[in-house]
This record gives structure tokens, C-alpha cells and sequence, in this order.
């Protein structure tokens, strides 16, 4: 079946180029070149065609495995109808791959609860790491390691506590004295640009 495929696109370009040469008045090479030309063209269509529908048979086969190969419900000779036998059979055949799906479904939503429980314990640890572990509050400018301990002592241990802290009241905690240069309002802004670049 391929070879005479083969021979009859080989036909085909040798016509094609024959047609293209008379009815443009080109040469015989350039006619018999474009011919040759389309051939290929059609040769790889043709594979591609031919892979899908192999690609699809294959789909159709597996799934036809999967079912155990029993989807063929035979029709019962005496009635013209289906058999009782078969159907019960196709049936059965449909209710066990429904139940191997449901098995694989509640598998995987086990897997997912497991996975969101070590979630959970994940984040909880990294809440009690952030509690433990401040930040490094000196990467504000106009903070040294005075202030940051300061702050520390007044409950403020991250960037993300500074950034909502209000400025006044940061001002009494710390005890800022009038004539102090210290511009509390830019900590906090420092502060937001920060967190807002750790999320």
C-alpha cells in the first residue's frame, strides 16, 4: 500500500510539474521542480494526518485496555436487542473504572490534605522564627544598633511593626527629645519600602 502511495505521489508531482510548465510557460525544470515541490508538501501532510489518527487509535486502544478491553456490547441474536448478558457486562466494566477513579481522586485529595497540614505547620514555624528573629533594623537609614535596641525594647523588632508604627507615639517610646535631629516619619517610610520589597 505505501509503494503504490509512493509511486502514485511521484505521478502526481511529474503531472503537477507538467500542468505548471505549460500553463505558466516556464521551463521543464523549473515546472518539474515546483511539482516535486508540492509533493514533498503533500508527503508531509499526509505524515502528520497519518500520525494523528495513529495518535488518536492509540488513545482509543489504551483506553479500550484500561476498561479491560470488554466495551464491545454484542447485540442479542432472537431479540434485536442488546443482551442482558453484555450489558450487565459493560456495565460492570464502566462501574470498575468509575470506582478506580474515585479510589485515585480520594488518594489525591489525602495527598493534598497532607500537603496543606505540613503547610501549616511550615508557616507556623516561620511566624515563631520571624517573633524570634527580627529584623536588622539598622538597614534604616538614621538607625544604629542604640536605636534598634530601643526599639526592641519598645516591642518594635520589624520592618513591617516600624512601617505601621505612628510617628508620635514612637516619639514618646523612645523618648526623642526636642532638640534631637531624629526624623522618625522617614524610619517609617524606609520602613513600607521595605516590607513592601520582602513580599
Amino acid at each position: 500500500m505505501t509503494v503504490i502511495l509512493g509511486l502514485a505521489l511521484i505521478a502526481l508531482g511529474l503531472v503537477i510539474g507538467f500542468i505548471v510548465t505549460w500553463a505558466f510557460n516556464i521551463g521543464a525544470t523549473t515546472g518539474l521542480f515546483v511539482g516535486v515541490l508540492l509533493v514533498v508538501a503533500g508527503a508531509v501532510i499526509g505524515f502528520v494526518v497519518e500520525w494523528l489518527i495513529d495518535e488518536a487509535y492509540r488513545k482509543n486502544r489504551e483506553l479500550r485496555r484500561q476498561m479491560g478491553g470488554r466495551t464491545d456490547v454484542r447485540l442479542a441474536p432472537d431479540t434485536g436487542g442488546e443482551g442482558e448478558g453484555s450489558h450487565d457486562m459493560a456495565s460492570q466494566t464502566l462501574a470498575d473504572f468509575l470506582r478506580q477513579r474515585d479510589e485515585e481522586l480520594r488518594e489525591l485529595r489525602e495527598q493534598i490534605e497532607a500537603s496543606d497540614g505540613r503547610l501549616d505547620a511550615l508557616q507556623g514555624e516561620f511566624d515563631v522564627y520571624q517573633r524570634t528573629h527580627p529584623d536588622d533594623l539598622t538597614v534604616i537609614k538614621g538607625i544604629g544598633s542604640v536605636y534598634q535596641w530601643k526599639l526592641r525594647d519598645a516591642g518594635v523588632s520589624t520592618l513591617k511593626q516600624l512601617s505601621t508604627a505612628d510617628p508620635d507615639q514612637l516619639r514618646r517610646m523612645l523618648d526623642v527629645k526636642n532638640w534631637q535631629r531624629v526624623d522618625v516619619e522617614s524610619w517609617i517610610e524606609q520602613a513600607r519600602d521595605w516590607a513592601q520589597r520582602e513580599q
